[in-house]
């Protein structure tokens, strides 16, 4: 899906649904609405614990216009997946507001703010999610201590993970040398 496929979608869901719906998204979806250049993604990651929904009627409205919640996992189609709050790497919205990212009459999108999209990357921290923080950088204004503060607010099960702490030391030296400054 690119950002064009995935507000085609989200009108389609917002015309369907038959009560008012939150959706707090993060991942590539969300940096696809914050108009990262050339990205793709195959699925709308979806923070259920942070999301207002008749679950029903969101997988019934998505099944109906072929973007299934939570498909097989050799499902190669766009579809959307709903993640539970123990794989849910991402703190909880701060103050219990997000960014808005999209708006329909009974479809809202919403997302964390910068520092939290960043500190849910480290889990990974891959290329692609390198790629991503280096275009959030470029793009948004976030500070070291606003990062810091979202790893502290992860989930507990990811809060002191090993591979997060590591990546937080790994993302601290990149944004050095990506800023070519010291922070």
């Amino acid at each position: 899906m690119n950002k064009e496929k995935i507000i085609n979608y989200l009108e389609l869901l917002d015309a369907g649904l038959a009560a008012r719906t939150s959706l707090y998204i993060y991942g590539s979806a969300a940096l696809i609405l914050l108009d990262e250049p050339e990205r793709m993604s195959l699925d709308i990651d979806v923070a259920s614990a942070y999301s207002e929904a008749d679950q029903n009627d969101l997988r019934h409205v998505a099944a109906q216009i072929g973007l299934p919640v939570n498909p097989e996992a050799d499902y190669q189609y766009d579809y959307i997946e709903w993640v539970l709050p123990l794989r849910l790497c991402l703190p909880p919205p701060a103050d219990n507001i997000g960014v808005i990212l999209w708006q329909g009459a009974k479809l809202t999108i919403k997302t964390g703010f910068i520092a939290e999209l960043i500190a849910s990357k480290l889990i990974r921290y891959d290329e692609t999610d390198r790629g991503d923080i280096q275009f959030l950088l470029k793009q948004f204004h976030f500070t070291w201590a606003e990062v810091c503060s979202a790893v502290n607010r992860l989930p507990a099960q990811f809060r002191n993970d090993i591979v997060i702490t590591e990546n937080l030391k790994n993302l601290k030296n990149d944004i050095g040398i990506w800023e070519n400054t010291v922070i």
